[in-house]
């Protein structure tokens, strides 16, 4: 790569609050070959697209009438939701500083994060994962009903956070 290319990405990142241990860190995140397992953090935001795909298959939120709704219909009723809300806090952790016992923690995320992201954001986000690659092969193994099978990414991730 010309130097002239790196010079535009230096001129951006001076624009930008990114501090150069920041960026470091995020290039060391994207481009590292991984080691070990995966942490209990990646785990749980793993599986947000699981609960994404399991809520609209099952129209979370949407009223029972026999009614035909397309999925944005569909994704906006179920963002709503008190339940959608809980859930994204869940999946959204953000890290804290346990003063009793001096060390930095995932807690979940707050109702402020929740509510800085308006709610047609939040539907783009959650459309996006929708029509994915990683959203469309969590839908092709949903049954029928809208459920997963036992044995599904899921239901593994889940039994790795709760230690089962």
């Amino acid at each position: 790569m010309g130097a002239d290319k790196w010079n535009k990405v230096i001129e951006f990142l001076k624009t930008s609050n990114a501090t150069p241990e920041k960026v470091l860190n995020m290039l060391k995140t994207i481009y590292s070959k991984r080691t070990g397992p995966e942490s209990d953090y990646e785990v749980v935001r793993n599986s947000w697209a699981y609960i994404v795909v399991g809520a609209i298959a099952n129209k979370t939120g949407t009223p029972k009438d026999n009614k035909k709704r397309g999925t944005r219909n569909i994704i906006r009723n179920w963002v709503k939701t008190k339940q959608y809300e809980s859930d994204w806090r869940c999946f959204h952790m953000r890290k804290v500083k346990n003063k009793k016992l001096n060390k930095v923690e995932w807690d979940q995320g707050s109702h402020e994060d929740f509510k800085k992201i308006s709610a047609e954001r939040h539907l783009k986000q959650i459309n996006d994962i929708w029509v994915s690659k990683i959203g469309k092969k969590i839908k092709s193994t949903l049954t029928p009903t809208g459920k997963f099978p036992r044995s599904s990414p899921l239901s593994n991730n889940l039994k790795k956070v709760y230690g089962e």
